[in-house]
Order: C-alpha cells, then sequence, then structure tokens
C-alpha cells in the first residue's frame, strides 16, 4: 500500500511521461504533418498551445518547465537560426502560470483572454526572428505575411486544443 507521497510522486511521473509524449507528439504534428497542410499559409504554434494550456491549469512552475522543453525541441527537430523559442516558451509559461493563479474557476473566457495574450508575444517574437534573419524586409510584409496567418493559425489550434488539453492537464496536487 503506497503511502499519500508515494502516490503523489507516482501521479507527477505519470503526468511528466505523458507531457513528453504529448510535447513529442505536438512537435511531430507541428513541424511535419502541420508544415505541409498549411492553414492561411501558416503553421499553427502547437507548442505554444500546449504551453498555455499547462500554465494555465497547472501553474507557472509546470509552465515554465514545460515551455522550456517545447522550445528545446523544437529547435532540435526545426533549428532556425535564431534560437529564441526555449527562453521564449519558459518566460512565457511562467508568466501564464503566475497570473493564471488568480483566474478562478478555469473556464473558456479567460483562457482566450490567455491566448490572445499568447498571440501577441508570438508576435513579436516572429517580428524579431524575422528582422534578425532577412534584414531586407519591410516590417509590413512580415506582419503581412508571416504574423497575421501565424497568428490566425494558432488561434484557431488554440481554440480546438482547449478541451482535450484540458482534459489532460488535470491539477495535480502534491
Amino acid at each position: 500500500m503506497m503511502g499519500f507521497e508515494a502516490k503523489a510522486r507516482s501521479r507527477l511521473v505519470v503526468f511528466g511521461v505523458s507531457l513528453a509524449l504529448l510535447l513529442l507528439v505536438g512537435a511531430i504534428l507541428q513541424t511535419s504533418v502541420f508544415s505541409k497542410l498549411t492553414y492561411v499559409g501558416a503553421v499553427p504554434d502547437l507548442m505554444l498551445c500546449i504551453v498555455l494550456c499547462v500554465s494555465y491549469f497547472n501553474g507557472r512552475h509546470h509552465g515554465a518547465i514545460t515551455g522550456l522543453a517545447a522550445g528545446a525541441l523544437i529547435e532540435a527537430i526545426a533549428s532556425s537560426g535564431v534560437v529564441l523559442s526555449p527562453l521564449f516558451y519558459m518566460v512565457f509559461g511562467y508568466i501564464a502560470g503566475h497570473y493564471a493563479r488568480a483566474v478562478q474557476p478555469k473556464r473558456f473566457i479567460p483562457y482566450l483572454f490567455y491566448l490572445m495574450f499568447a498571440l501577441f508575444l508570438r508576435a513579436a517574437l516572429t517580428i524579431l526572428s524575422a528582422c534578425l534573419t532577412y534584414q531586407n524586409i519591410s516590417l509590413l510584409q512580415i506582419i503581412a505575411h508571416a504574423v497575421l496567418p501565424e497568428m490566425l493559425a494558432t488561434a484557431l489550434a488554440g481554440v480546438c486544443l482547449y478541451f482535450p488539453l484540458m482534459l489532460f492537464c488535470r491539477k495535480i496536487k502534491t
């Protein structure tokens, strides 16, 4: 018979392994499947949606660790030259989880506000990455051809993934 502490640890390990598999599947889908099936000319950022849900439902520490893992995994699979993703996802996961503590109960409408905030932060990262990578492209071209389609595709993915990820991210009591 396991004690309370052992059960909490085993649930945390199961959650960690399940989350690692979810991140791996999300990264493979984002870099291979969705890169072929683009919606409005952009690939949705599934890692952002996963990090957002984990931090929204499980708090800042889970969000930061998930963000670091998601960013490192995306950079390992599809490195783009400028490596800002692990830092971005980690900081975003921590901040989103920190402010999500005030949201009780966890509902869909507050999640949409968090998703909108995430999309604007991701847009800033996309603009920064594009400016560092391509020096001779205008800001309007970056916004029109990269940022807005990516925001739309990620928003659609975030709305569609909310309920499955909500079921996955049940709060772990340790």
